[in-house]
């Protein structure tokens, strides 16, 4: 996982990045509206999600492990003349010293953690900062061998992204498939309305995916006796909640602290 140091994208250039990717927001401000208690949001980033909940009137804190993503979503609140408690913090080891009807981490954001004991660190610490009947819940997608293939090495434009100039974003992915460990090169080029190139970045960072088996394991692992998986469609594509999981799908998970 990235230390707070050297995580893999600065906060603006994660938001222009980003910025297409709505979907899933009305969701999460469902599910911490209807937690009616204390929330909340790991891995906040630069406050995608927890600024609509604040907005909605949700009682939300945030953690990151970056300085500069809790710096970027304090600025996003002072502006909008928004409160919460946004603190840097890594989510497989955190205290804080109440406890929270709702825990979520969005955005796939758990997949950052890339051992085992990583994830069954963040797994049991949520587990421990939960309300007697809280909820924790996350959402990853589930691997698709089809994606997986074409993590081979060859750059693939991943999307162009039009706010204030377009962005393009082009990943070089490889993939591990016994460590299931996806390496990601990214370069985002930055365009004027000519299609000429501004500015360009390079970036990479590292994924560890999980299959539901594997999931439903470390969950019971972490202590967790009641939880489930909801399959929905990707984060452009509605987040709709789907009939049957598939390869490639968002599975949103919850796990209740009996």
């Amino acid at each position: 996982m990235p230390t707070v140091h050297d995580y893999y994208c600065p906060p603006d250039l994660y938001d222009v990045i980003y910025s297409n990717i709505t979907d899933d927001i009305p969701f999460w401000v469902e599910q911490a509206r209807a937690a009616r208690g204390p929330v909340l949001e790991l891995a906040c980033g630069t406050g995608r999600v927890l600024v609509p909940c604040l907005e909605a009137g949700v009682r939300i804190e945030g953690l990151d492990i970056s300085e500069s993503m809790v710096g970027s979503v304090r600025e996003k609140l002072g502006a909008r003349g928004l409160q919460a408690e946004v603190a840097a913090g890594d989510m497989r080891d955190f205290t804080r010293p109440h406890r929270y009807a709702l825990i979520f981490i969005a955005f796939n954001s758990f997949l950052h953690n890339l051992t085992t004991g990583d994830q069954l660190a963040t797994l049991k610490c949520c587990r421990e900062h939960l309300e007697p009947d809280g909820r924790l819940m996350f959402n990853i997608f589930h691997p698709s061998s089809h994606i997986l293939i074409e993590h081979d090495g060859v750059p693939r434009v991943l999307k162009t992204v039009p706010i204030r100039t377009d962005a393009r974003v082009t990943d070089a992915g490889r993939a591990d498939l016994v460590e299931q460990h996806i390496w990601i090169q990214r370069t985002v080029e930055l365009l004027d309305p000519a299609g000429r190139v501004t500015a360009k970045h390079e970036m990479a960072f590292e994924l560890r995916y999980i299959y539901k088996p594997e999931m439903e394991l470390l969950l019971t692992l972490a202590g967790f006796k009641r939880f489930h998986a909801e399959p929905r469609s990707g984060y452009t594509t509605g987040f709709a909640v789907k009939p049957k999981a598939e390869e490639g799908d968002q599975l949103v998970w919850s796990a209740w602290k009996e």
